[in-house]
């Protein structure tokens, strides 16, 4: 366990695994975001957008996110883990605030663009897993964080449609926002830091410590090809969820509640792969193969849904894409994190969110686009296109035995002494 974490606990308070507090961070986090987002294209049309305007409108949360990511990471680098991350929390209550007062689509805008701002605290949720995880573990470590985040993705969607069913489509904000809330204090009691400030005052030997050097190291190999591959799966995944709503509410009338239940299907599948299939398949095939693995299982996901021939086949369709997304993210996540120095690791791990915030809204607005100019199945007939190409970069990804020989000699004494200890740390 970290020093700090051992320094707070005797001062009193609960001795818990700082793993287990973060995994609870995210949990509630994620059921106030997946709250309101099965809902915000229905509500974007009640103020009169097009199919355009609302993938522009889930694109504005990635854009904002996609600048503040990097910042987060930094500052996490520099300065500790912590508070930055109880600040993201808080200001996402303000975002679920900022929804459920809505009464225009400007203000919509501005509440899902304050969201994207502190979503970028999901760097720092990843930088505390590798902080607090030893190399062996953290592919494990990486899983239950997205386990918690699809248990809150399975559990927040039917709440917003529960709610929004009698009170309004804006209503489910308020509800998002009191928990997150909750979510902040209760981090602010119990979250230890775990990075103290003799690791803080590292951050200058990092190979990312300067601008210069960040840039260099994204684009170094092999990290600049797990990018590549990031970026395209992202992308598509992306816009698959961005029209996902509108196309089955014109292929099959779904309403805002049937969506939520899609979506908890969705998140179900994805707390049952990141919990317990992921650490088996990257123990068995590494995660260069379980990358290669969720790749092609996401191209299927992504291929079934204009294929469908009824709603029941969704229960096919979401289990796959569920699957490839729930094995492919963590382990380039892994991957990226062991090709990366140990003084580094918010700020690496942070630039990989910037690709992926890049992905996550170039890949809406094309979605859109397509959807509204070509046709509704469009969308997911480029994305298959793009998911094939990221297959195709997947073939030069190094196994893990490549990446520990890059990474810096202290990271990899750190991850030797945590080895004997393993079961306590995670």
């Amino acid at each position: 366990m970290p020093a700090a974490a051992r320094s707070r606990n005797s001062t009193g308070r609960p001795r818990v695994p700082p793993l287990l507090i973060l995994v609870s961070a995210v949990l509630v986090d994620m059921i106030g975001f997946g709250i309101v987002i099965p809902l915000l294209p229905f509500y974007a049309e009640e103020f009169g957008a097009s199919p355009f305007v609302v993938t522009m409108l889930i694109a504005s949360y990635s854009a904002t996110q996609l600048l503040a990511t990097p910042i987060w990471g930094r500052m996490s680098d520099r300065r500790g883990r912590r508070t930055l991350f109880i600040a993201g929390l808080a200001a996402s209550s303000a975002s679920h605030l900022l929804y459920g007062f809505s009464h225009s689509l400007a203000l919509l805008f501005v509440s899902r663009m304050t969201a994207g701002a502190a979503g970028g605290t999901i760097s720092i949720a990843h930088a505390i897993t590798a902080d607090t995880t030893s190399e062996e573990n953290r592919a494990r470590g990486l899983g239950w964080i997205g386990a918690a985040a699809g248990l809150g993705v399975m559990f927040g969607p039917p709440i917003g449609g529960y709610f929004s069913s009698i009170w309004g489509l804006g209503a489910p904000g308020f509800i998002a926002a009191g928990l997150t809330a909750m979510n902040a204090l209760a981090a602010y009691f119990f979250l230890p830091e775990s990075r103290p400030r003799s690791a803080a005052a590292g951050f200058a030997q990092g190979e990312a410590a300067t601008l210069r050097g960040w840039v260099g190291t994204l684009t170094r190999q092999p990290i600049a090809l797990m990018m590549g591959v990031y970026f395209l799966a992202i992308s598509s995944f992306s816009a698959h969820f961005s029209v996902l709503a509108l196309y089955l509410e014109r292929v099959f009338s779904f309403d805002g509640e049937m969506v939520g239940y899609v979506m908890a299907l969705s998140g179900g599948c994805t707390v049952v792969v990141r919990g317990a299939i992921l650490g088996w398949l990257v123990g068995r095939l590494g995660e260069a193969n379980t990358a290669r693995f969720g790749i092609v299982v996401l191209g299927l996901g992504v291929m079934a849904v204009p294929m469908m021939p009824s709603a029941w086949w969704l229960a096919v369709a979401a289990p796959l894409w569920a699957l490839g997304a729930g094995t492919l993210f963590p382990a380039l996540a892994t991957m990226v994190s062991r090709a990366t120095d140990e003084h580094s690791q918010g700020s690496v791990l942070g630039g990989s969110q910037v690709v992926g915030g890049l992905g996550r809204v170039v890949g809406p607005l094309w979605a859109g686009a397509l959807f509204q100019s070509v046709g509704i199945a469009s969308p997911y007939w480029v994305g298959v296109v793009a998911i094939a190409g990221a297959a195709i970069l997947a073939t030069g990804l190094p196994p893990a035995s490549e990446l520990r020989r890059r990474v810096a000699p202290a990271t990899l004494a750190r991850a030797e002494a945590e080895e004997a200890t393993s079961d306590v740390v995670v």
